[in-house]
């Protein structure tokens, strides 16, 4: 009886072993795929670089090349004007103002800190750059009075305005 129960049991381990339970994993591959994956999104999230427009602005089409840079954003929308986000006033109110500079705006924008060249201790301290997003279908007068605002003698070293990057072929 033993070598019977020798054999029955030498059948069932072999039968065992000709069907795997576990597939084996290749953590070369693996491996490999994670690392592609690693440089993938590295390099593409270092590259890129947008400003995010809400849905209710459409920005102008242009055929400039230069990226923008991380600055202060005036955002100018059909019916609000708002800095960093955060309401300043309505255009209704804007286009009421006969001056031109807008007082509210000019009021915030001066609380922006002024910051030092580091490169040039001698130069006059500025705060900065100042982003201008404004829907394409706004009167060129109110983006006339908002650009003044930021110019003048707020402090900007710089004003932009944001736009879509076009192909550059007239249509």
């Amino acid at each position: 009886m033993s070598l019977l129960g020798n054999a029955t049991r030498r059948r069932r381990m072999l039968r065992k072993a000709e069907r795997p339970d576990a597939v084996p994993l290749n953590l070369v591959s693996m491996i490999d795929v994670f690392t592609t994956l690693v440089f993938f999104l590295m390099l593409t999230s270092t590259s890129v670089q947008t400003l995010r427009t809400p849905p209710s602005l459409t920005l102008p089409p242009s055929v400039s090349q230069q990226q923008p840079e991380d600055m202060a954003v005036v955002m100018v929308t059909r019916d609000s004007i708002l800095f960093q986000g955060e309401p300043v006033m309505s255009v209704a109110e804007a286009e009421a103002d006969t001056s031109a500079v807008l007082g509210r705006l000019k009021e915030r924008l001066l609380q922006v800190p002024l910051q030092g060249d580091p490169g040039n201790p001698a130069a006059k301290p500025t705060r900065g750059e100042v982003n201008i997003m404004a829907d394409k279908d706004l009167p060129f007068a109110l983006l006339n009075k908002v650009m003044a605002t930021c110019g003048g003698d707020t402090g900007f070293a710089r004003i932009s305005l944001a736009v879509n990057r076009s192909s550059g072929k007239s249509s």
